[in-house]
């Protein structure tokens, strides 16, 4: 996705609470949104996520096993 660029549409409180969070971070909320995209992402596209997701258990070794 390199290169690609998306406009993330906000409602006005959700704005708002994006602003005060960055600013908890002291970062851009351009760069507070970003981050907690990719923890997202992250989280929802792991091994375990994507068992659940088939309804398979998870293999022998991994949490929930």
């Amino acid at each position: 996705m390199s290169g690609e660029s998306f406009t993330l549409r906000l409602t006005a409180r959700q704005a708002e609470a994006l602003r005060a969070l960055a600013a908890l971070e002291e970062i851009p909320p351009e760069t507070y949104a970003a981050e907690v995209l990719v923890k997202h992402l992250y989280h929802a596209y792991t091994p375990q996520a994507a068992a659940r997701a088939a309804g398979t258990p998870p293999a022998a070794g991994e949490p929930g096993a």
